[in-house]
This record gives C-alpha cells, structure tokens and sequence, in this order.
C-alpha cells in the first residue's frame, strides 16, 4: 500500500516541467489582458477625440449652411415691393404682373446668397398672411402649389421668430427650413419664408470627409435623418435614447439594432435639433483584434518554447537527485555503505559529503546506543533481583502495629500506621498526578505526628485551611515537603520549642474567571540569611529531602501551572519564615465556593 502511494506522487521532473510553464502562460495571459485593456482605453481615448473632431466638422457644416439659410429671409425682405406686398391690407389681390416681378427679384437675390453655389436646394417660396404664394424653382423642375404646404402652415407656431426645421411623411427625400416674417414697422406677422431641400443631397454635403462606414443622425422630438438609409432603424433607436438637452458633446458605446456603435453627440443652438455621429465598434477595434490575435500566437509560441525549455532543465536538475536516490536505495539495501561523489553541482556534492557523515556519525552512535542498553539491561536485572514487594513491607508494619497493639503501646501503634500510611502514599502517587486536598493533608499530618514523636512535642502545627476547598485536586505531595523543609531547616536547628503553621485559604488572582488557592507554609525557626534561588540548587546526594524536594516541587508547579505557580520565599532570620505558592483550584465538590481568607484552626 506504501508503495502504491509513493508511485502516485508527482515527480520533480513533471513538477517543475509544469511549475514552469504555468508561470510562463500565467504572466503572459497577465501581460496580454494589461496589454489589449491599455490599447483598448487609449483607442477609446483616440476615437474620442476623433469623433469629436468628426462631429465638430459636421456641425460646422450644418451651422454654415443654417447660417445661409436663415440670412436669405432677410434678404428676401430687402426688396421693397416684396415687403409692401406683404404689409398690405390685402396681399392676395395683386395682379399677375406684379407676382412676376416679385419672384424675379427673389430669383435674382438667392442667386446672390451662398446657397446658390450647391445644388440642394429645391426652391424658395413666400406665403403671405393672406395666403398668397411667391414662388422660385432652383431645381429647374417646376412644383405647384402642393397640399403638403398646407401641412407646413397648418400646426406651424406665428409667433416663433426663429428658424425651424420640418419634415413631411409624404415627402421623405425633402427637407424644409420655416421662418416667420414679421414686419419692421408694427412688428406684426406679414407671411412665412421656406426653403425646400433635397435631403438626400444636403445629408451627403453634410457627411464629405466622412468615412463611409459611419454615418450622422440628425434629429428632434419629431423627425429623424439618417446620412445612410441602411441605418435608419439605428437612427430611430439612437434618437429616441438621446435627450436635447446637452449643450455639449456627448460620447458613448451604444446597442443599436442588437449591434455595438460608437457614437457621439450635441445638440444645435438653432434651430433645436442634435446631430450625432456614428460608427460601428467592430469595425473600430478590427486593428486591435488583429494586433491581439499576434499576440495569442506569440503567447502559445513562448508556452511552446518555455516547455521545452522547462523539460531540458528539469533534467539537468533532476539527474543528480535520481542517481543519489538509487545510491540511498542501495545502501538501505545494505549493498553499499556510502554516496559517491556527486561533482556535477556544488549543492549536490555538499550533500552528498553532509550524508556520509551523517552515516557515520549514526553509526557510531548505533553502536554507543546498543552498549548503553545492554548496561541498562543489566542494570534493571539487578535492580529487580533486589527490588523489596511493597506489600511485604505493608504486611510487616502491620503485624508491628499489630504486636504494638497487644503490649498495649499506644505510641508506636500510631507511628507504626503513620509510617505505613506514608509508604502506602509514596506508593500511590507514582500512579496519580493529583489528589484531593483532604487526602494530602492526611499525609501531612502522618508525617507532622511522626516528627513530634521524633522531637518529643518540641514542635506545636496549626493548619488553617477553608473547608470548601477540601474536595479540591491538588499535585500530589505538594504540601509535605514544604512542611519536611520547615522542620528538617528551621525548626530542627532551633533552640527551644517550634511553631510551624499550614495556612490554606482562597487568593484573589485578579481575573474573574480563574479562581486561585494559596498554599502557605509558616515556621519561627532560624530561616534563611539569604533566599535561595531554588532553581540553582544543585543535584546532590546531600539532603536529598530537603532542598532538592523543594526544586522539584518548584519544577513540577511550573510545569503544571506556569510561571506564576512558582515557590516564593520570604524570611525573617529566627523570627518567621514563609514558602508559599498558588495554583488553579480545578474541581471542588461544590459548584459555588462562598469562600473567605478565615480558616478553621486544627491543633497537633
């Protein structure tokens, strides 16, 4: 199963073979998106301007020849029997004659104005306020009175004094310019100016310079023109999404026809209409699309390339690691014992030295290994050969208690049991890390009545302990060689009568959440000249019950709890000396302590 694994991890060759050409395609996929995004915005920014310019230019164009139109009115009124003509009473009783006269000076005038010098104009007429007609043909092609000029006159505003523009459905290739004639001395409406144009001819003047793919769209609330009939679904579009009310020009990507379109726009000062100009987006972006097209080629060149060069590398690089692999191989098969010389790179030819070495150094150590346990070995033997049952020893201080008990010797049945039970708590704290407070301090109190016997009641204990921590886990032998030090150091030493105090009692660890007991230990006898520093104590035969417990009681509450849980030392040389320490209280028997600092005091 093992095997089967391995075979099915990917090989460094393939790993860097495909490491390599990933960052290769990655960067470069990178680079081409900056790429067409950063052409893309500055031709965005190129055909900006160059719709502008486009439409500033048709705009011109259109203001120049409005400019024309709207001068020749006043020209017409130039003529002093056109214009007494129209501020008479009754203009529609002139004779023939003089209608002759008037559209011969009117002739003769527009062929004075620039409108003369292009040839889409279709004619020139004047209707009085009277309904009478004065009509010139530019075209050459004679048109009479029509009822699309009734249409003109019939939802046309008399009291508009500027050019207008008009179209009518019935005559879709002309175009009409509509001006209000008002007369100069009462300033009353006298009749209506029109120019008719050949729209077709003027939108193609309109559009000279203009590539043939775009096209111009002008338009109002009412009417639509198209330079390109093929557009004129597009136009209808773009003019019912564009507003008038934009004085300047106006550039956007637009959907028209299910199609993308460039298009810029503004609308004229006079009259009220907005031209814009037009062009289709693929026929914009078609250099871009071939400029990106190259560049998809050249990228799956480069790929082609990198990988090819990724495969020649891989293995220059991969070579050194397959032989050194087949070496190891054959020295775990114990049929070679070291590397050869690995000289094709420096790196390989250090490791290769570093792996010899440290063969050699496990090899020695092997061996020093192998010595080392059969001296532990035998050590162990021999330690179980003169390893004493605990259970003989129970059983004989018991029947000591025992015959202690007969001969009616109170005194040395209770050390006898006191004994034992301390042996039988030696025992049983190598099984368990922690013990209820009530059964430590039932040690403690063995060994304190073991040592009064000892020193003949020259040493008076007062354990003052809160009895809701009773039921409370702490290590096991924690307390005992505190109370072993204060008796064994301070008051053994000391001349006269001893007091030694076991005060246990709830701290105030400043965090709400974790409650803490301190654990103090009080003697009056000789104490320290100096504190000790516990942890320097050395390992030593000597006083192995004294000094080396406190060190590795101090050890074990740091490990358990932490740096805070450490011993603290104070002392007053032959006044009072103080070993105290705090820890966790984890578990007490009760869900809520209403603990207090005073103790009950039990006398031994």
């Amino acid at each position: 199963m093992k095997s089967k694994n391995i075979h099915n991890i990917m090989s460094l060759r393939t790993f860097i073979t495909i490491a390599v050409c990933l960052i290769v395609t990655v960067t470069l996929l990178f680079s081409g998106f900056f790429y067409y995004n950063k052409t893309a915005e500055v031709l965005m920014e190129n055909y900006e301007r160059s719709f502008t310019s486009q439409l500033n230019q048709v705009n011109q164009k259109i203001s120049d020849q409005i400019a024309s139109i709207n001068s020749a009115a006043p020209l017409f009124l130039s003529d002093t029997l056109l214009l007494e003509t129209l501020e008479s009473p009754d203009s529609s009783r002139i004779g023939y004659e003089k209608k002759l006269a008037i559209e011969r000076q009117m002739s003769s005038m527009y062929y004075r104005t620039s409108l003369a010098s292009h040839n889409f104009t279709d004619s020139v007429f004047i209707i009085s306020k009277d309904g009478a007609l004065f009509h010139i043909y530019t075209s050459g092609s004679f048109e009479p009175y029509s009822e699309q000029n009734a249409l003109l006159l019939q939802d046309l505003d008399q009291t508009n004094p500027y050019l207008m523009c008009r179209v009518l459905p019935e005559a879709e290739n002309s175009l009409y310019f509509i001006r209000n004639l008002y007369s100069g001395n009462t300033g009353n409406y006298m009749g209506t100016f029109f120019i008719k144009l050949n729209r077709e001819k003027w939108m193609q003047y309109c559009v000279e310079g203009l590539d043939p793919s775009w096209f111009i769209c002008l338009y109002d609330e009412e009417m639509t023109l198209v330079s390109n009939d093929a557009m004129k679904t597009q136009g209808i579009e773009l003019a019912s999404r564009q507003t008038l009310s934009a004085s300047s020009i106006s550039f956007r990507e637009e959907i028209l026809n299910g199609e993308s379109y460039f298009a810029a726009s503004k609308r004229l000062a006079r009259p009220e209409i907005a031209s814009a100009v037009v062009a289709p987006k693929n026929l914009l972006l078609q250099d871009l699309n071939q400029t990106l097209e190259s560049y998809l080629f050249l990228l799956v060149l480069t790929v082609l390339i990198a990988s090819a060069a990724s495969i020649i590398i891989s293995r220059m690089i991969t070579s050194p690691v397959k032989r050194m692999i087949y070496h190891i191989n054959q020295i775990s098969a114990g049929t070679s014992r070291e590397l050869p010389a690995m000289r094709m790179y420096h790196e390989f030819e250090v490791w290769s030295d570093s792996f010899n070495r440290m063969l050699k150094q496990l090899d020695t150590y092997y061996n020093d290994n192998f010595q080392k346990q059969l001296l532990l070995k035998n050590a162990e033997i021999r330690a179980l050969q003169s390893q004493m049952d605990p259970h003989f020893l129970f059983n004989v201080l018991n029947t000591i208690a025992w015959k202690a008990q007969i001969i009616n010797n109170e005194e040395i049945y209770q050390m006898v049991i006191s004994l034992g039970e301390l042996l039988k708590a030696n025992t049983l704290s190598k099984e368990a890390d922690f013990i209820e407070l009530e059964k430590e301090m039932d040690y403690v109190k063995f060994y304190i009545y073991l040592q009064q016997r000892r020193f003949e009641d020259r040493i008076d204990c007062a354990i003052r302990i809160t009895e809701e921590l009773m039921k409370c886990k702490v290590p096991c032998f924690c307390i005992q060689p505190l109370v072993e030090n204060a008796i064994v150091h301070g008051l053994e030493p000391k001349k006269g009568k001893g007091k030694l105090i076991i005060q246990i009692f709830p701290a105030d660890s400043g965090d709400s959440e974790s409650a803490e007991m301190e654990v103090a230990i009080i003697d009056n006898g000789v104490g320290f000249s100096e504190i000790p520093d516990i942890r320097s104590i050395p390992s030593s035969s000597k006083d192995t019950h004294t000094h080396i417990g406190l060190k590795n009681l101090d050890k074990r509450l740091e490990l358990l709890f932490g740096e805070r849980a450490r011993l603290k030392i104070e002392s007053v040389p032959n006044l009072c000396t103080t070993i105290s320490f705090r820890i966790p209280i984890s578990a007490c028997a009760e869900d809520s302590l209403n603990m207090t600092k005073a103790g009950e005091d039990h006398d031994i």
